[in-house]
């Protein structure tokens, strides 16, 4: 017997059970199956045999596999130089060592002199340059002319070096020395605010006051106004001084100014005190603010006042004068006459910080060069600490219409000596509600102004960037728009005497009355009938910054604005359809599948 009669014979009528087939199998079958699909062969039949690889690895390889074959197929068809030669199959390995170190470089080139750019855009965002045309003087105010004597009180209604002695041998129980009455007291208080720090050294009166009694003492004792301001021309028309110089109250006393803008305008409701509300003026700034200038319809002589021309009859002539008993080496030192300081209508003075000293018996002539700075439009959407200032409605202030860098600091200033000394000085803005510092306060407010001038340096030493200014607490930027006037002085020897006719009684008369008196006279102008304007503007703009690295990014690697669409389009329209076309394409070839089991 043969041995295949020993083997089990299956019938030709019956079907042997076979073992499904596992997983991978079923997708090599299913893929068998696509091969000789007709419609994928419609499908792939334009392409060529590496595109066909690319397709079937999509649609029908592993995971592995299909992200492959997508990033092949964006190197086929990507724009940017370098990438495609990355892509290409069967690519010596020296061929891909080359252009892999080329794409490298050129990658790190781009990106360092791109953050180059970038540095210089984010640090260095605004040029200061010249406008493109000069201005014309008339197109700016004249500037406001604040004018404090030296001498703070007279003789025969207060002296201040014999209450000084008076005082400091009462103090120290020197014999037969009275002391001050109350009046007398309250006087002396008031003038040692205004005289020298150095006199500090002897405390009297109370550390609070009243505001309006330290004023109406200054005024009371300080030199008359007729005495002090003798002739006055403003554009070589001869006016009375009493209708365009009024009084203001500033760190160094009673002070009188010319154009400047009344505190009504200047000073908030908060900051309207009856301290500082000397006078009612009629006019108001319609016509002008600091960042438009004058407007269209302003007409030759607006509010504040402006100039038409330069040259010494077109601007302010100042006749002054002193009495010679009632200087005070004492209180002020053993410098005598006035001291001038020219600003902008809208700042409060702060005589303290730069003034010119017109000495007597002196003739001085104030040329102003005006030094103005406005920004351009496009640096408005920067950060202030960007372009490094504020424009007007950027920064308000508490006390103060009108942003500049000087009201700020004044301001900042009012508030750390409160914090400091629990009061603030006379002079300072401030409310209804704060305290003044009196005559035992000196030292404070004095020390509270050092303490805050050394904090702002700290602090803007240690917040400081390349080209900028370091943050600090107060953060008193300058102004978007700022006017400042420089100024040429010359001066000569002025013998008023000689200018009186003794012949004429007049001439008699008016010796007579100035006798014992010393004389200045000063005239302020401006030099030039036109001046150059600085202008912030945009040193690297968002365009610029845009076209210098698109210019690195074409040249060191081909791309543009396309690439990077491009780029976009593959990792998320593409790669979403090759998905959704791969999800398909295996639930179709699981039906078949199934259905030919």
């Amino acid at each position: 017997m043969s041995t295949d009669s020993t083997q089990p014979h299956t019938p030709s009528h019956e079907v042997a059970v076979r073992p499904l087939p596992s997983a991978a199998n079923q997708w090599k079958r299913a893929a068998l199956m696509a091969r000789v699909a007709p419609e994928f062969r419609e499908t792939v039949s334009d392409d060529s045999e590496d595109e066909v690889d690319t397709k079937k690895q999509i649609k029908y390889g592993s995971g592995f596999q299909a992200a492959k074959a997508i990033i092949h197929e964006y190197c086929d068809y990507t724009t940017i130089h370098g990438i495609r030669y990355l892509g290409e199959k069967k690519r010596p390995l020296l061929e891909r060592l080359f252009w892999i170190s080329v794409l490298v470089l050129s990658v790190f080139t781009c990106v360092k002199l791109t953050l180059n750019i970038w540095d210089k855009w984010n640090n260095n965002p605004v040029i200061v340059s010249f406008a493109e045309k000069s201005t014309p003087v008339w197109q700016i105010p004249f500037p406001a002319v604040t004018v404090c004597p030296e001498t703070k009180t007279r003789r025969d209604v207060f002296n201040f070096t014999d209450a000084y002695h008076q005082v400091r041998d009462f103090q120290t129980n020197v014999s037969g020395i009275v002391d001050l009455t109350d009046k007398q007291k309250g006087i002396y208080g008031a003038v040692s605010q205004v005289c020298e720090p150095h006199l500090h050294d002897i405390t009297l009166g109370n550390k609070t006051r009243r505001g309006m009694e330290i004023i109406d003492a200054l005024t009371e004792v300080s030199p008359h106004f007729d005495d002090t301001y003798l002739n006055c021309k403003w554009r070589n028309s001869p006016v009375k001084c009493s209708d365009i110089f009024h009084k203001f109250v500033t760190e160094d006393g009673v002070c009188y100014s010319f154009n400047s803008l009344s505190p009504a305008e200047i000073f908030r409701a908060e900051g309207i005190i009856p301290d500082f509300i000397f006078r009612e003026e009629n006019r108001l700034s319609m016509d002008w603010n600091v960042e438009d200038g004058y407007s269209a319809s302003a007409d030759t002589s607006p509010y504040p006042n402006r100039v038409l021309g330069p040259g010494a009859r077109a601007g302010l002539y100042l006749f002054m004068g002193g009495a010679e008993i009632d200087f005070d080496d004492m209180c002020r030192g053993p410098v005598q006459g006035f001291k001038i300081l020219l600003h902008t209508p809208g700042d409060v003075a702060q005589v303290s910080k730069q003034y010119f000293r017109i000495p007597f018996d002196q003739e001085v002539l104030i040329s102003i060069r005006p030094k103005i700075i406005t920004t351009s439009d496009g640096l408005k959407h920067y950060e202030p600490n960007r372009r490094q200032c504020y424009f007007q409605k950027e920064r308000d202030l508490r006390y103060f219409n009108i942003y500049s860098q000087s009201n700020c600091e004044l301001e900042c200033l009012a508030n750390f000596t409160l914090t400091k000394c629990g009061c603030v000085k006379f002079n300072m803005p401030r409310n209804v509600n704060m305290p003044v510092c009196g005559d035992a306060n000196l030292k404070c407010y004095n020390q509270a102004e050092d303490e805050l001038l050394l904090r702002e340096f700290t602090q803007g030493l240690i917040n400081a960037g390349e080209n900028t200014r370091g943050e600090t607490e107060c953060n008193c930027l300058p102004s978007c728009t700022s006017i400042a006037y420089e100024a040429e002085i010359s001066q000569a020897d002025f013998d008023y005497k000689t200018v009186i006719n003794t012949d004429s009684p007049e001439g008699k008369e008016e010796q007579a009355k100035r006798q014992g008196m010393k004389m200045s006279r000063v005239s302020i102008f401006f030099k030039e009938a036109q001046f150059l304007t600085s202008r912030r503007s945009e040193l690297y703009g968002t365009t610029d910054f845009l076209a210098n690295c698109g210019g690195l990014l074409g040249l060191f690697m081909g791309v543009s604005m396309l690439s990077i669409v491009e780029l976009i389009y593959f990792c998320t329209v593409r790669l979403i359809s090759n998905l959704r076309m791969r999800r398909k394409t295996r639930k179709e070839l699981l039906k078949a599948v199934n259905k030919d089991a």
